[in-house]
């Protein structure tokens, strides 16, 4: 049951919703305020979760989940060439999974670490 929640949050397609939420915020002449914090949270939450699977499983879910946002993408967001200039939506869609990816990998390596103090104390 744990593996199956892990691996739900691990499919969330966060590199969609930064984009849409970003994307749409611009059209309606918004700032995107909490943009940057939710996706901290984000990283930070799936991080802790997934710190106990293996690599090969982590990179797998995190390949499909950029898949799935690939595809929400390609059906929820205009290819606007203004607004993702200069490579356009799909690679800025796969820039974010990527930062999404590395903070992941990053908050993985500190829970590791201080779980291997804990045990020596």
């Amino acid at each position: 049951m744990k593996r199956f929640i892990i691996s739900i949050l691990s499919l969330f397609p966060v590199p969609f919703l930064f984009h849409f939420y970003e994307y749409n915020s611009h059209l309606a002449s918004q700032h995107a305020d909490f943009l940057f914090p939710v996706f901290l949270v984000f990283i930070i939450v799936v991080g802790i979760s997934s710190r106990n699977i293996k690599f090969p499983l982590f990179f797998g879910l995190n390949f499909i989940m950029t898949v799935i946002s690939l595809i929400f993408g390609y059906f929820f967001i205009v290819d606007d060439g203004g607004w993702f200039k200069p490579f356009g939506r799909d690679a800025a869609i796969i820039f974010v999974s990527i930062i999404y990816i590395l903070g992941q990998l990053i908050i993985r390596v500190f829970c590791k670490q201080g779980h291997i103090n804990s045990q020596r104390k």
